[in-house]
């Protein structure tokens, strides 16, 4: 992933009401800032954070430093069944990780059991790639996520966010 601005990062976090108890899912490929980001902001909010790392290179190290009462690190493959141990536990998730186009389906059925209702998920995606941002908003649609915007943050990326709706898709 090509590094983030900090700033922009700041004001994506911003959308995060401050409400207790909230989880947030981050599915990355390496560390980073917004990583970074992700963990001082479950810290100061007391939130928790599940950072799933796709990418076996550097794993130990990802693990190492960022292991705490608020932050966990898991390994995870995208063609496996479930990437969080419980079900509709996370309120946002983001994706900086590339998802193979084979398990894109996948995925977006596999994430929306793990998230609550209402939770929002993030992707980043290459930006000006019209083709993309199509295919997962009809991804995200065909798997129940509804409200689907784009948020133009950051210079690399387009920001799509998707709403999982209470009652929709089991």
């Amino acid at each position: 992933m090509k590094n983030l601005e900090l700033k922009q990062i700041e004001q994506l976090l911003s959308i995060i009401p401050d409400h207790p108890a909230t989880q947030i899912m981050h599915i990355t490929q390496s560390d980073g800032e917004l990583s970074d980001a992700l963990a001082t902001f479950v810290k100061q909010r007391d939130y928790t954070l599940l950072l799933n790392v796709t990418n076996d290179n550097g794993y130990d190290e990802i693990k190492e430093n960022y292991s705490d009462d608020f932050v966990s690190v898991k390994k995870m493959k995208f063609d496996q069944r479930r990437y969080a141990s419980m079900a509709k536990m996370f309120d946002y998730v983001f994706v900086t990780a590339t998802v193979p186009n084979t398990f894109q389906n996948q995925f977006a059925k596999s994430i929306h059991g793990h998230m609550k209702n209402a939770g929002n998920i993030i992707l980043f995606l290459e930006k000006s790639n019209l083709k993309v941002l199509d295919r997962w908003r009809q991804i995200l649609e065909e798997n129940y996520f509804v409200a689907s915007n784009t948020i133009d943050l950051f210079e690399e990326y387009e920001i799509l966010i998707s709403k999982k709706m209470h009652g929709w898709g089991g």
